[in-house]
């Protein structure tokens, strides 16, 4: 029985991800891979059906794991739903009605989105509602400072974040600062990186954020677009050459 017991925290252990170790280049995609297995306590639809009922009292680990999941999803969609969280972003200048609406949806799609929590925490602020305003808020800390735990900003520790826009928010919403240049590049072990200033006087510096991942699937949608219109123009004649379709 004990030796069951040892083998079962030694288990435990190897699976679970540290927030304060966590290293993009090698448990990303172990958590992708943990994300997709039913067994794993870091399975994605687990986690998100949790988060969506108990976020706010989550771990850091747990959310971790759970943006890995996102990042893995049906449902991710880095670049296509930028304008929804911009959107999210300015939540208390549209009648709160509307961002009551899509929220059910929205929360089916990206429960984890910063831009998301921040809306909802807004909203309620000013609709008066302190029980839900607070739980928001709770949340949207709570992802951002699980972001802070995943590297230093450094070329060779960004952050890990899963929409492109992230970056923005944590120093526009989180830090309360300016942002300064915006550029791009890769970290040391040759991954897109997002470089945005974080502008604080003369404590000014750069942060480096991770998005390879969201990257990678808009390199895939690219593909997709292109060969799709290549299809849409040119088709083969009876000899085998390709040529322009005639249009009807």
């Amino acid at each position: 029985m004990k030796q069951t017991f040892l083998l079962l925290i030694i288990f435990i252990s190897i699976n679970i991800v540290s927030a304060q170790n966590f290293n993009y280049q090698t448990d990303f995609k172990k958590l992708v891979e943990q994300s997709k297995d039913i067994e794993s306590p870091n399975n994605y639809e687990k986690l998100k059906t949790e988060f969506i009922k108990n976020g706010e009292n989550f771990t850091k680990e747990k959310v971790i794991a759970l943006m890995a999941g996102q990042t893995a999803s049906k449902y991710y969609d880095a670049y296509g739903h930028i304008s929804n969280e911009r959107s999210y972003q300015n939540a208390v200048r549209f009648p709160a009605d509307t961002t009551y609406k899509y929220a059910k949806y929205y929360m089916g799609v990206n429960p984890i989105s910063l831009s998301f929590n921040y809306g909802l925490w807004k909203t309620y602020e000013k609709d008066k509602d302190k029980k839900n305003a607070e739980k928001f808020k709770q949340r949207f800390n709570l992802l951002v400072e699980s972001i802070l735990t995943t590297g230093d900003g450094s070329n060779e520790k960004p952050f890990f974040v899963i929409s492109p826009i992230d970056g923005q928010v944590i120093i526009r919403l989180y830090y309360g600062k300016e942002i300064g240049m915006m550029g791009s590049g890769e970290d040391t072990h040759g991954n897109f990186v997002d470089i945005l200033e974080m502008v604080d006087k003369e404590n000014s510096k750069s942060l480096n954020f991770v998005i390879d991942h969201a990257m990678g699937l808009f390199r895939k949608q690219l593909k997709e677009a292109s060969e799709k219109e290549i299809e849409d123009k040119y088709e083969i004649d009876e000899n085998g050459k390709i040529i322009l379709k005639k249009k009807n």
